[in-house]
């Protein structure tokens, strides 16, 4: 009897060692199968975090408005934006073409719970090309002149509206400002406000001072929310879409 007992309870503590094992060697197991999930997934992050894509664009303009800084530039008609927060020269001009490096990556938006969001950000820039308004300042080596009619605006969207003016007049076709470039000749513009069809625009009067007077010799709209440029034809009162 006393042998009998011996052998069960040797028997259950054999079988309870074996179990123990058995459940040590499933969660090694699971462990071991779950390390290589993370290390498969950490993996395909970073290759995706790795690549880089490099192409030519037509520099638009600078964004430092919001949270991240943009760039913005085209390829044929489509737009595109960069986040550029790691780069603060603020050299291109509209117009220029330049090489842009990026990665893909996050970006956070405010307001919306901080959403994580896929961006393009720029790992390096270089021009290689002047656009006209380059070429426009390095022929035209005076600044352009300008008045407020109405209102006073701030100094930062003085300048945004200076460099629309800008690329305008270094396309214009306007033979009487081609020529003012050409013979540098002092180029000058106001401006002014209008609400047509319940949109804001800012009327811009590009021309000369001669003998004291100021001659307007071109009217441009400027649309305020998309700041799109539009050429005022007087004779059948239309806006133009300047492209």
């Amino acid at each position: 009897m006393k042998k009998t007992c011996y052998y069960l309870i040797l028997f259950f503590v054999l079988q309870s060692c074996k179990n123990k094992t058995t459940e040590n060697l499933q969660n090694n197991v699971n462990q071991n199968h779950f390390g290589t999930e993370n290390a498969e997934i950490n993996e395909i992050e970073n290759s995706q975090a790795a690549v880089t894509y490099t192409d030519i664009f037509t520099f638009e303009s600078y964004n430092d408005n919001g949270d991240y800084s943009f760039l913005i530039a085209k390829k044929g008609d489509n737009t595109y934006d960069f986040v550029n927060d790691g780069n603060p020269e603020r050299n291109l001009l509209r117009g220029d073409s330049c090489e842009i490096q990026w990665k893909v990556d996050t970006i956070f938006i405010a307001g919306d719970g901080e959403t994580p969001e896929a961006a393009d950000w720029i790992i390096s820039i270089k021009k290689s090309k002047d656009g006209k308004v380059s070429q426009f300042r390095k022929q035209y080596k005076k600044e352009i002149k300008y008045h407020f009619i109405n209102e006073e605006y701030s100094p930062e969207y003085a300048n945004e509206i200076y460099l629309l003016v800008e690329y305008y007049i270094a396309n214009s076709k306007n033979e009487t400002i081609k020529s003012s470039i050409q013979n540098n000749n002092q180029i000058e513009y106001s401006i002014n406000n209008k609400t047509v069809d319940n949109k804001t625009y800012e009327v811009i009067e590009i021309g000369q001072t001669l003998e004291g007077e100021f001659t307007t010799v071109q009217t441009i709209y400027i649309d305020r929310e998309t700041q799109l440029i539009y050429e005022y034809n007087p004779t059948n009162e239309k806006l133009i879409v300047f492209k």
